[in-house]
């Protein structure tokens, strides 16, 4: 039996960054980007949190959110560095 959810959460592979200094274990690395897209309900109530884009760090899996103007110059093609500033940790407290 399928249970529905009301998380109808669409994600998408962004490719790599380009090299930025991990704020977790300190190396240089390109960080995976990936978008994500909320279509739920909740998502429509709050449009300003329906997009984020997430970076991990293929070499201590560290998960970072993407500044929202970085991720909005990305996607219109403008070209842009991230750095470290750019990145906010998405650990669990």
């Amino acid at each position: 039996m399928a249970i529905p959810t009301i998380n109808k959460l669409n994600v998408t592979d962004e490719d790599i960054s380009n090299p930025v200094i991990c704020p977790s274990c300190g190396k240089t690395v390109g960080m995976r980007l990936f978008g994500a897209e909320d279509k739920s309900t909740v998502g429509k109530l709050f449009p300003e949190k329906q997009k984020m884009a997430v970076a991990v760090c293929p070499m201590c899996a560290a998960v970072y959110k993407v500044a929202d103007n970085y991720y909005k110059e990305r996607k219109n093609g403008t070209l842009v560095y991230m750095t470290e500033k750019d990145l906010e940790s998405l650990e669990r407290k």
